[in-house]
């Protein structure tokens, strides 16, 4: 997955490398009363939340960049 200035990949979603899918799922639709299809559609949320919270920070970024960039040329433009 492209990540910019070092995002997390999704697969860090989860506590750790060892931990596979398919067993969180089953884990969490036991302990939670839920159908493994349940459980997968709450994640899909979870992740697509998480993901545009990063899309929604990282425009953040660039828009904060877009105003430095244009303050520099400003104060450029004052100078000649």
């Amino acid at each position: 997955m492209g990540t910019l200035f070092n995002q997390t990949s999704r697969k860090d979603y989860f506590d750790n490398d060892a931990v596979k899918f398919l067993d969180t799922v089953k884990t969490l639709a036991r302990d939670h009363g839920l159908t493994v299809e349940e459980t997968c559609r709450i994640l899909e949320l979870s992740i697509k939340i998480d993901d545009y919270d990063r899309k929604d920070r990282q425009l953040a970024g660039v828009g904060r960049l877009i105003k430095d960039l244009i303050e520099e040329i400003s104060m450029l433009k004052e100078k000649l």
